[in-house]
């Protein structure tokens, strides 16, 4: 991973992180030894950066609801701040320190800050959050710089949820997941596909979400392991931006976006709810894993994935999967439709037995459509080919003219030699081979 920039966009909420100048657990003043440091004020303009009037986070700028991700590091509380007019406080958490921010002014502003202080910072090197001290000025001054606060041009991506997620380790050494809306956010913050788990909809989290809101109020325990109370998405984000592990306490309630109320048990629960709102997200890369799947009849077929992913989505484990070793296991959807497209003068070589439709040469065209000449007339048709993992991979065909019409319906690929011939199979027995004329 790169280095972490500010300008970050983002689909999540906005987040609420207000709190009152009284509040004795987040800002105490009290008389402590302070240095004046320049760095202090320019993290600190930096910082607000995130922050609109109000306190809430904005959404450009945090794609991974992680200060330290999205901003490029966090302060280990407490820590002891000055003002320029000499007052010392000591500042116990993130809602104290934005609530400084809030109410600094030109006249009055946080200018000095007690050495040595430390910081929880990214390591590309060990992909953990890591604690480190900065000792004195020119250690602030070089944290700063790693940061490039002063990019030149933002990071833009579309507003296109196809979530990804990277696995990172926090400071105790316990492994977190972070979610990105899509892979262009998680590039801002200089992450590669090779980053990427196949799987991530165990981590999604449901603020913004367009299928369902959750009902307010809802408990969660934090990984500090404290039991707090949230009563909306802005105190939920307020509540979680900082911590690395969360929990809801279930039961609770969402609201569909049909207004159907439902109650959400567990976790199980609210993964399946989610996993319906988004689908399985799963890279397209092609390394095919193959399971074996028991017909009504009896009989074993042996469907195949494109990725372990897409198995694991239909509920399939690592313990499920066998070796893909035979042509069946190899015909793919994908490789499918790549042979009838990008090959010609395909033909019904064999209808139960029968070479009678042989003569018939057949193109399929990428959009869906087939043609066929019949006594100098073209007619049509279509096609197409699907994933199946109860019954196999299909291909379907509808031929609207004479001669074919028998062809038309949907077919279990039974075997295939690609880009020669695919054997076919009906439910109801009958069997059919679409070759071409190959070398």
């Amino acid at each position: 991973m790169k280095t972490l920039k500010l300008t970050l966009f983002s689909l999540m909420m906005a987040l609420m992180v207000i709190t009152s100048c009284t509040n004795n657990e987040s800002v105490i003043e009290e008389q402590q030894h302070t240095e004046e440091s320049g760095s202090i004020t320019n993290a600190l303009l930096q910082l607000r950066t995130q922050f609109d009037d109000s306190g809430n986070v904005t959404q450009p700028n945090n794609p991974a609801g992680n200060i330290v991700l999205d901003f490029c590091f966090d302060f280990v509380y407490p820590l002891n701040l000055a003002y320029n007019n000499g007052t010392t406080v000591t500042v116990a958490d993130l809602e104290g320190l934005i609530d400084i921010m809030l109410n600094s002014t030109e006249d009055l502003f946080i200018n000095g800050i007690a050495f040595p202080f430390n910081v929880e910072t990214y390591s590309d090197s060990t992909n953990a959050i890591e604690i480190v001290t900065i000792n004195n000025e020119n250690e602030f001054i070089a944290l700063l710089e790693s940061c490039d606060f002063n990019v030149a041009e933002p990071c833009e991506c579309y507003e296109v949820y196809d979530p990804v997620c990277v696995e990172i380790s926090d400071p105790s050494g316990a492994i977190f997941t972070v979610t990105y809306p899509n892979a262009c956010y998680a590039a801002c913050d200089g992450f590669t596909e090779e980053d990427f788990l196949d799987t991530c909809e165990e981590d999604y989290n449901p603020i913004g979400s367009d299928c369902f809101t959750l009902n307010y109020p809802i408990s969660i325990v934090l990984d500090n392991n404290t039991t707090v109370v949230v009563n909306s998405d802005e105190e939920l984000g307020t509540a979680l931006y900082d911590m690395y592990h969360f929990e809801f306490v279930y039961p609770l309630t969402v609201t569909l976006e049909n207004g159907d109320t439902v109650e959400v048990n567990n976790s199980d629960d609210m993964d399946a709810l989610i996993t319906s709102c988004y689908g399985c997200p799963c890279p397209a890369n092609v390394d095919p894993v193959c399971v074996e799947i028991e017909q009504p009849d009896g009989s074993i077929i042996t469907f195949v994935y494109n990725n372990a992913c897409l198995a694991f989505c239909d509920g399939y484990t690592e313990f499920d999967l066998v070796y893909c070793n035979s042509s069946n296991d190899l015909c793919l959807p994908t490789a499918i439709s790549d042979a009838l497209e990008g090959f010609t003068e395909w033909t019904i070589n064999s209808y139960n037995g029968s070479q009678d439709l042989n003569i018939y040469e057949i193109t399929f065209n990428s959009n869906g459509t087939l043609q066929w000449m019949s006594s100098g007339s073209t007619f049509s048709g279509t096609w197409s080919v699907e994933e199946n993992p109860t019954s196999g991979n299909m291909l379907s065909m509808s031929f609207s003219g004479p001669d074919l019409q028998q062809a038309t319906g949907v077919w279990r690929i039974a075997d295939c030699d690609l880009p020669c011939s695919i054997t076919l199979q009906s439910n109801n027995g009958d069997e059919m081979i679409v070759s071409r004329e190959c070398d």
